[in-house]
């Protein structure tokens, strides 16, 4: 039998459109197709032009109908998850046909954005992409009969090691950091940190969008280290780069928002040793002093940055158990067999009318706040400085107002928020 998935969601930029490309590939074998219904025009289309190749059908922005007739056709219906304001138009703008529906979660649930408890309860089977969304306080207290929707299926996976030969040993080691500038991913006290770290030689080499570029430029000039960061602007192709690193300063934001960390497991796999802070999904990947380091203050960083220096011996000793272990947890053919098993089980269930509108809401005020922790937004608002707020993109508010520009309630949330910072 042919299994027919349809994936909705709103772009394959970026970690999604990774993990996407490489379930795609991975179920090739196992007589599974895919089609997808992106809810905007692609901007990023490096994973888009890959699935296509891959022979998938993509329908960008169909009309009712064409919604209407692949949802039908489809066995299975697979919301990939986060709090886009498209994914919320999506949803609840019309009415869907009957379905099975497999909801695979990319953001994390322990902060902003929250994952709706009441989206657990109309999905079929409900997949984290990282233990770690576990501990989050609405997931801690659900009651057992939604945690049985509940399993965990990660999104990332690490390079093939034979592909990717590690390039000629450094005279010292070799930092560097891939992946997001924005504070609300990368540690805003990131250059803090760097700067403790006293020994000669000690520089991080940055891959990223430049957006942010300028502010970590200024506040390495502004502490009088203007040389303790070089940039290289984003690649396409990240194993060339990760391939000739031997450390992996990845110092993200306390509360930022992702699970699977795709480039952490990527740099692993090529033996690359990670530096991580102690956040719920780096921990759940880094084993301390096994396969990386995990700190919580300069002080630490530093100590570990000097130890490195002083021990390369030990750092090839370290990356070998981090390649090791990403090859043991982390491929594709770990991930289709995992996902593999949540269609079979879902062939099993009826399609039923899932009704969206009732789950998050009928406007986009009510979109937005389904995502936050309503305790708080009663005690003022939400904290509206944390940095996810001020992002222009991640399901910020700013997102949501440049979707809705009319909504009034969002607007007068965004006035309060301004006259309280």
């Amino acid at each position: 039998m042919n299994l027919k998935i349809c994936h909705l969601l709103p772009h394959l930029g970026g970690g999604v459109g990774k993990a996407i490309t490489t379930l795609v590939q991975s179920t090739a074998s196992l007589n599974i197709s895919h089609d997808f219904i992106l809810f905007e025009n692609p901007v990023k289309k490096q994973f888009y032009e890959k699935i296509i190749d891959l022979g998938c059908d993509i329908f960008v922005t169909p009309d009712r109908k064409t919604v209407d007739k692949l949802v039908r056709c489809s066995d299975i219906i697979q919301l990939e998850w986060w709090n886009h304001p498209a994914t919320f138009q999506f949803l609840c703008d019309q009415d869907l046909p009957k379905m099975r529906l497999l909801i695979w979660s990319h953001v994390s649930g322990l902060h902003f954005p929250l994952i709706p408890i009441k989206l657990i309860s109309i999905a079929d089977m409900f997949l984290f992409t990282s233990e770690c969304s576990y501990q989050a306080e609405n997931i801690v207290g659900l009651d057992e009969k939604y945690k049985s929707r509940l399993d965990v299926v990660s999104s990332g996976v690490g390079f093939s090691q034979e592909n990717y030969a590690r390039k000629a040993d450094h005279p010292f080691p070799c930092f560097g950091y891939m992946g997001s500038l924005n504070p609300s991913k990368l540690y805003p006290q990131f250059i803090d940190y760097l700067s403790y770290a006293t020994v000669d030689n000690f520089k991080v080499h940055i891959w990223g969008d430049e957006y942010y570029k300028d502010v970590l430029v200024n506040k390495c000039r502004q502490i009088g280290k203007k040389d303790l960061i070089e940039f290289h602007g984003y690649t396409t192709n990240p194993a060339d780069v990760l391939r000739d690193l031997d450390v992996f300063v990845y110092l993200l934001n306390p509360s930022h928002y992702g699970t699977a960390e795709n480039v952490l497991l990527e740099a692993m796999s090529l033996g690359v040793v990670p530096i991580v802070m102690n956040n719920p999904a780096e921990t759940a990947i880094v084993d301390h002093d096994e396969t990386g380091f995990v700190v919580s203050s300069p002080k630490e960083f530093a100590e570990t940055v000097e130890w490195l220096f002083e021990n390369p011996l030990e750092i090839k000793r370290i990356a070998t158990n981090a390649s090791e272990k990403i090859a043991g947890y982390y491929t594709p053919e770990i991930m289709a067999d995992a996902i593999n098993i949540h269609y079979d089980y879902l062939m099993n269930c009826s399609k039923k009318i899932v009704d969206f509108r009732d789950v998050l809401g009928k406007d986009p005020y009510e979109w937005y706040m389904a995502c936050q922790d309503t305790n708080k937004c009663n005690e003022g608002m939400d904290d509206f400085n944390n940095y996810k707020q001020v992002e222009e993109t991640k399901g910020s508010l700013k997102h949501y107002i440049s979707y809705f520009p009319d909504n009034i309630r969002l607007k007068y949330l965004a006035d309060t928020a301004l006259t309280n910072s």
